[in-house]
């Protein structure tokens, strides 16, 4: 189960682009307008994804680019090459609830009572970088995280990783 959460990080949790957060970052001096093809690399990659989870990624990925014109070549060949990160991270939410601010009532003084609750959640990270193959420099890096749903059905998590490629991918190529 915790293999898929990994991936989860690629997707982060339920369909729509609603609370998925995303990043992007760009070398500014870098021609995008040249590219056309792209190839998937291992360099980089990380975060213990499952095959399913993975198959996924990349089709959403392949899918995206492939609408805005690009191409996957070789990767001796290709423009620009693709490396995956994925992560996911236990957070902590606490809330606190109260009533009765106290106060100076006849004499005495007053209290509430407060109760502070913690809960925990995970949060998934996909980071997708695109570097130049002849120059091996990274041109363009972008992040979407998103709180992991872990009773997601496969059909929510399909859903999930398209929505949070398309999110991430939105403004690439910059310019």
């Amino acid at each position: 189960m915790k293999t898929w959460i990994a991936a989860a990080g690629l997707a982060l949790a339920t369909a729509g682009c609603s609370g998925i957060s995303t990043t992007s970052d760009w070398d500014e001096s870098y021609d995008f307008s040249a590219l056309s093809t792209y190839a998937w690399t291992e360099q980089g990659a990380e975060g213990g994804v499952s095959e399913i989870m993975l198959r996924r990624m990349y089709a959403a990925v392949d899918d995206d680019l492939a609408v805005k014109g690009f191409s996957k070549a070789d990767p001796y060949a290709a423009d620009v090459l693709i490396a995956y990160h994925t992560g996911t991270q236990d957070q902590q939410q606490y809330d606190t609830y109260g009533y009765g601010a106290g106060g100076w009532w006849g004499g005495y003084w007053g209290g509430g009572m407060t109760t502070t609750t913690v809960r925990t959640y995970t949060e998934g990270t996909l980071i997708l970088d695109f570097i130049d193959r002849e120059k091996n420099e990274l041109v363009w890096r972008g992040s979407a995280s998103k709180t992991i749903d872990e009773m997601d059905s496969p059909e929510q998590r399909v859903r999930t990783v398209e929505a949070a490629v398309t999110k991430l991918l939105k403004d690439f190529p910059p310019g």
